[in-house]
């Protein structure tokens, strides 16, 4: 029997295959792999599918990371044509950026007030089809609710237009304001003290091949954090929204299945999709308890290609995955004792699984894991999460206790320096 098999063995021993009398919460699969060994061992189930719940986010994040690149920057441009003075008219170019909201909302109207442009009015705000938006996108409704689906281009436009209407084009929040100024700030960028504060009157969508820069008409591009940031900001808190926007816009379930043949020499024995976020697909599909589902093998092979494709540009898993213990703002920032500072980990939930992966530093080295739990509803959240962290103590037990990561907390906000206006057409103009 090899080394970590052993010590697998003697885990399950520790903590047992299932943890309530009932037989509610139980172990549905769980391997592990020392770094450089190219064994996974675990138990009979390594090679069988069960669910995933949020642990389908990394495997979203590989292929958005493997398609874009992680330093990628969503654009947005900005038009404004000038039509009297202080009134314009402005259209929205998309860049597809899934986390496009609040945040990004008045950063860029606060960009736009510092430009030499005296805008008092908006007569027309229009928006193409590469144009999503979801105003509460860092809130718990788009974080952790149903990801809205478009079955057609009139249904994204209808709630894209609810959205600016009801968030964009409001009058801005003293507080939200003050935070975003703040945060924009701990960035190196300087937003006015003083709240934008442009009316507009009328929003409507126009198609990108229909709109026409005129000789009136300033054009600015808005930059995105890099991917990375955007990623770590999905898996800080498991945000399901930015998950299904990144799997959609990357060519939902099809492209997905090429990605996984052509990229991971893998198929739908390994891993199947319906969803980037790994959130129930059944107010989609209409059938009961759609998961993605996976193997804990797979699941293994998954983290090693992220954490290979990310050091080839300099980036570690730290960079897109939440520490343990010091990540305040993530599904993890309670996990404490041997877990604390030591255990780079994506939390995963559905109304029948409780999932866990990432890696572990011991004193015995860097170790990959993936636990995968049953339980029959929301109410054994607790005994199942308990199951899960009993293994992974077990795991540092066995493995000459843990190893603090050389790790640092960071904001992964939507926007940063780089993501400052830039006058591509039109008027030189610059900032008061």
């Amino acid at each position: 029997m090899s080394f970590l098999k052993t010590q697998f063995v003697i885990a399950a021993l520790v903590v047992g295959f299932t943890t309530s009398a009932s037989a509610k919460v139980y172990l549905n699969s769980a391997c592990t792999m020392k770094a450089n060994s190219k064994s996974i061992e675990g138990n009979g189930s390594k090679d069988e599918k069960f669910p995933l719940a949020s642990i389908s986010k990394l495997v979203t994040s590989l292929w958005a990371i493997e398609t874009l690149g992680p330093k990628y920057r969503f654009t947005t441009k900005i038009h404004l044509t000038k039509k009297a003075d202080g009134l314009f008219d402005m259209h929205i170019e998309g860049g597809k950026d899934p986390i496009f909201g609040r945040s990004v909302g008045y950063f860029v109207l606060a960009q736009l007030a510092m430009r030499e442009l005296n805008i008092k009015q908006i007569d027309t705000l229009t928006f193409d089809e590469n144009f999503l938006m979801e105003w509460n996108v860092e809130e718990p409704t788009a974080i952790a609710g149903d990801t809205k689906f478009y079955p057609d281009l009139a249904a994204q436009v209808a709630h894209v237009k609810h959205e600016l209407e009801n968030g964009f084009i409001t009058p801005v929040a003293d507080n939200s304001y003050k935070y975003i100024r703040s945060m924009a700030k701990s960035v190196g960028v300087e937003l006015p003290e003083t709240k934008p504060n442009i009316k507009f009157n009328n929003v409507a969508f126009l198609a990108k091949q229909d709109f026409k820069e005129e000789t009136q008409t300033a054009s600015f591009t808005y930059r995105s954090a890099p991917l990375h940031k955007i990623i770590k900001n999905m898996n800080n808190r498991s945000n399901n929204y930015i998950a299904d926007h990144l799997y959609w816009n990357l060519g939902d379930t099809p492209a997905f299945n090429e990605f996984l043949q052509n990229n991971l020499k893998m198929d739908n024995r390994d891993l199947q999709f319906n969803l980037g976020s790994g959130n129930n697909a059944d107010y989609i599909s209409k059938k009961k308890y759609d998961y993605n589902e996976g193997t804990c093998a797979a699941m293994i092979k998954v983290l090693i290609r992220l954490n290979e494709v990310l050091a080839a540009q300099g980036l570690a898993l730290t960079d897109v995955m939440a520490v343990a213990g010091t990540d305040t703002d993530s599904t993890v920032a309670k996990y404490g004792g041997a877990m604390d500072g030591a255990m780079v980990g994506k939390t995963g939930t559905v109304d029948k699984a409780k999932t866990l992966a990432g890696t572990i530093s011991t004193g015995n080295g860097t170790i990959y894991f993936v636990i995968l739990m049953h339980k029959d509803s929301s109410g054994e959240n607790g005994s199942a999460a308990n199951a899960i962290k009993n293994r992974i103590r077990a795991l540092f037990t066995i493995n000459n206790g843990s190893k603090k990561i050389n790790y640092t907390e960071f904001s992964p906000l939507p926007f940063d320096k780089g993501s400052a206006l830039v006058l591509d057409y039109g008027p030189k103009l610059g900032l008061h």
